[in-house]
């Protein structure tokens, strides 16, 4: 990238490129040095429309704002040692009314090239991402500047997991409009401590081939073959305080900042977050909180009983009893009121009044409003803890009950995602952890969604991993109740609700406490049930009795998902480590 397409006045059809360039652009040249300048204080983005092959952008959408307008936003930053140290990495919400996104930012790097005529460069990585969905959106920006300012700022996103309502997948790229507001450097700060810290605590990271003498040639060469190597963007497992992984693939290249990726986690939130939070509050109130009932600590106006004996354990594993899809308990199909498609509007009533159903709830900003409608669903013939239907109101019902009970035990200010932040993720070295929560009309904080929200990196996952096969214990604190942890995770083959959806062995998988149990015969011959965070599009996270982990995020599409074979990294460490 040259010095005059950072800094030409008119970037057009005719000045500018006509689709991202090479990821590698964004790295420092062969002939880079230090930077000459450091960097402290704001980048102002004035905003603006970017280019896109993709038509359907130009559309109007369910959601406000255009998905390709780049949200005005001002960046704070700080340099240390060649790098650039965002001082906020939590989400900055709906910074720009006009544009689709939320944004976060991570830590780029500071250098500087001969052809800058005496300024320096910069770069960072961004995820884009919608306050009511939770696909991310990956891109690269770059810019020069030196004491005076800063150049205009290109941008360019290159890869994503799987959106909801936008299409499938779609490059953006452009330059935006910048000014710079110099401030004190920021020597001190928690952000800069946080950013030491998550230095030094970095797991080493190896290309996963490295594992091919001890697990065999086969089996790595299976993760890039079959339904889902084309849309994956990195998968792998961490063994022994290492992290080993396949590249980070964009449509572009390689990432160049795989570690600041924040993935959206979709579904696989409902364990990473709802099933920890549940832990973490049985550390502090005994494991009996799991049956607390819902009514209890939830005002329900629901027109019927059906809400009368459901527990926060019944949400977790998808049983609450209510529901409107599905009303004939066989053939299981835990699938049966996820009738979530454009497709269902026009189907069997049954079926138009799940999507209905469904739709107004995840439409619903606000948490009073999303109650409304989830109390606003039917209850089924067969009661709570029975049959498992896969719905993301229960899994919501759940974070609700759980946020009213750390209200009462901890006064009304209290919240059940900081209460997990803070006493979970940072213990164990994950830090800037952001999730979405219901919208107020007020302005004050929501309540977290723990359907779906959470963004986790490859090192979250990893240090997440790390905590639940450890049995919950860091530094000789038990951070999780110990018992429900075990349930969820000790490879027991009788454990579950039954699903109906199976394998790609075409065995059936069970559901417990927001985990998928997927059934495997391990090498030994074992069956065992391998405990599974899984989220739409293909995030997955897999924490094994035997101390590893495993992971992948992807943008599969949905009607692909399902065969992707989970299994795959599973073989792979029960080879290193016999499960």
């Amino acid at each position: 990238m040259t010095r005059k397409e950072l800094t030409t006045p008119a970037w057009d059809d005719q000045n500018g490129p006509t689709g991202p360039v090479d990821n590698a652009a964004f790295l420092p040249a062969s002939d880079a040095g230090p930077a000459r300048h450091a960097f402290h204080g704001v980048l102002q983005l004035a905003g603006g429309n970017l280019a896109s092959a993709e038509p359907r952008l130009s559309q109007a959408f369910v959601l406000p704002g255009s998905p390709l307008r780049f949200p005005a936003v001002d960046l704070a930053f700080t340099s240390s040692d060649g790098a650039l140290i965002p001082l906020q990495r939590t989400l900055h919400r709906k910074p720009d009314p006009q544009s689709y996104w939320d944004i976060m930012v991570g830590p780029g790097q500071i250098w500087s090239e001969p052809g800058d005529q005496g300024r320096s460069r910069a770069t960072f990585p961004f995820q884009l991402s919608n306050e009511h969905e939770n696909d991310s959106h990956h891109g690269l920006a770059c810019f020069l500047f030196d004491e005076t300012g800063v150049s205009s700022v290109i941008v360019q996103k290159v890869t994503e997991t799987e959106p909801d309502h936008l299409p499938e997948q779609f490059d953006l790229w452009g330059r935006l409009t910048a000014e710079f507001t110099r401030t004190e450097p920021a020597t001190g700060t928690p952000a800069l401590g946080v950013h030491t810290s998550e230095q030094s605590s970095q797991l080493p990271v190896q290309p996963i081939e490295a594992l091919a003498d001890q697990v065999g040639d086969s089996l790595i060469k299976a993760l890039y073959e079959g339904t889902g190597s084309d849309t994956e963007i990195v998968s792998g497992l961490v063994h022994d305080g290492v992290i080993y992984a396949t590249p980070v693939r964009t449509r572009h290249g390689d990432f160049p900042y795989p570690r600041a990726m924040r993935f959206g986690m979709w579904s696989a939130t409902k364990a990473a977050f709802g099933t920890t939070a549940l832990l973490r509050l049985a550390q502090h109130l005994g494991p009996e909180v799991a049956d607390k009932r819902i009514r209890d600590v939830v005002e329900v106006t629901a027109g019927h009983d059906g809400w009368d004996n459901v527990t926060i354990r019944d949400c977790l594993n998808m049983a609450s009893g209510i529901g409107t899809g599905g009303p004939v308990a066989e053939p299981i199909d835990i699938y049966a009121d996820n009738l979530t498609e454009p497709e269902n509007a026009d189907a069997d009533p049954n079926s138009v009044a799940s999507y209905r159903a469904y739709q107004d709830w995840y439409a619903a900003p606000s948490l009073a409003d999303k109650l409304d409608c989830a109390f606003a669903c039917p209850s089924y013939t067969w009661g709570p803890g029975e049959i498992a239907r896969y719905r993301d109101q229960d899994l919501f019902m759940a974070g609700v009950a759980m946020d009213a009970v750390w209200k009462r035990h901890n006064g009304p200010d209290a919240d059940l995602f900081s209460m997990v932040a803070e006493e979970v993720y940072a213990p164990i070295g994950i830090h800037g952890i952001d999730m979405n929560r219901t919208i107020e009309g007020n302005g004050s904080r929501g309540t977290p969604l723990t359907a779906f929200g959470l963004y986790m990196s490859l090192d979250d996952a990893a240090k997440l991993g790390r905590l639940l096969t450890d049995g919950g214990m860091h530094n000789g604190n038990q951070l999780l109740e110990l018992t429900l942890l075990a349930s969820c995770l000790d490879g027991s083959f009788d454990k579950g609700l039954q699903t109906g959806a199976a394998t790609a062995e075409g065995r059936e998988v069970t559901y417990h406490l927001a985990y998928w149990q997927l059934p495997m015969t391990t090498s030994a011959g074992r069956d065992v049930r391998i405990p599974s965070m899984r989220g739409y599009g293909g995030q997955i996270i897999q924490p094994l009795w035997n101390g590893i982990t495993c992971f992948r995020f992807g943008h599969d599409h949905p009607d692909k998902q399902e065969r992707y074979d989970a299994l795959k990294l599973p073989r792979i460490a029960d080879a290193l480590r016999p499960l």
